[in-house]
C-alpha cells in the first residue's frame, strides 16, 4: 500500500501548527539536511534525516542524541539535498503522495530549482509544496488536481516545461485543451468561480499556485 511522505527542507521553516498537522497526516517523516531544525524546534523527531548535514551545527552528535533517528549521510555535491532525498525515497519507500515543507518563502533560486527538480519526477507521484501563505501542487497526466470549497480564491497555473492538453473546470477563464509553456504563459491570476475546480493535462507537468486565505 502506497503512503504519504512528509519532507521538510531547509528553506523558510513552516509554522509549528502547519508542521504538526502535516506530521500527523503522513506515514513517513523525512528531514532534509537543515529541515531537521524545524522538527527540533517543535520537539519532534523525524523518521529519517537525509543529506550532507552541513546545515546542522552538531550533526556529529545526532546519533547519540536521537538513537531512534535513521540518518542517511550523502556527501556528494553533484546533486542538491532535495534530489538526494527524492532518489532515496524512490528507491526505499512505496510513496504515492509527497508533501514538501520548507521550500517556499526564503530563497527564490532554491524554490525555482526545487520546482525544476519536481517537474521531472515520476508523474505518478502526487507532489505538493506547502507553506503558511500559499501552496503549490504539481499536475501531471497521472495526478490531476481537484479543489473543493475554494470559490473566490485566486490561483495561477505555471508550466515549467511544455504542457499539452490542459483542461480546467470551475475557473473564470477556462483552458480547453490548451498547450502552454516556453514563451506561451496564459495561466496567471485566474479565479475559482466554483467550489469544485478540476485541472488536468495530457502530457508534461505544471504547477498550480494558490494563495491561502488569512
Amino acid at each position: 500500500m502506497k503512503k504519504t511522505c512528509l519532507m521538510v527542507l531547509a528553506g523558510a521553516p513552516p509554522s509549528e501548527d502547519l508542521l504538526m498537522w502535516r506530521i500527523e497526516d503522513s506515514d513517513y517523516r523525512i528531514a532534509v539536511d537543515g529541515g531537521f531544525l524545524s522538527f527540533r524546534h517543535a520537539d519532534k523527531t523525524p523518521d529519517i534525516l537525509i543529506g550532507d548535514l552541513d546545515s546542522i551545527p552538531d550533526s556529529d552528535e545526532l546519533e547519540n542524541e536521537y538513537p531512534e533517528l535513521k540518518i542517511v549521510r550523502l556527501r556528494e555535491q553533484n546533486t542538491t539535498d532535495f534530489e538526494k532525498a527524492l532518489h532515496w525515497v524512490a528507491t526505499n519507500l512505496e510513496v504515492s503522495k509527497l508533501i514538501v515543507l520548507g521550500a517556499l518563502g526564503k530563497r527564490t533560486d532554491h524554490l525555482i530549482t526545487n520546482l525544476l527538480i519536481a517537474s521531472n519526477v515520476d508523474e505518478s507521484l502526487n507532489i505538493t509544496f506547502d507553506h503558511d501563505d500559499e501552496w503549490i501542487c504539481r499536475v501531471t497526466p497521472s495526478c490531476p488536481l481537484t479543489l473543493k470549497g475554494r470559490k473566490g480564491v485566486t490561483l495561477s497555473i505555471l508550466p515549467i516545461q511544455l504542457v499539452s492538453g490542459i483542461i480546467t473546470k470551475g475557473l473564470k477563464w477556462e483552458l480547453e485543451g490548451e498547450n502552454i509553456g516556453g514563451a506561451r504563459i496564459i495561466g496567471q491570476s485566474n479565479l475559482c468561480e466554483s467550489d469544485s475546480v478540476e485541472i488536468t493535462c495530457q502530457s508534461g507537468s505544471l504547477f498550480v499556485f494558490l494563495q491561502k486565505e488569512k
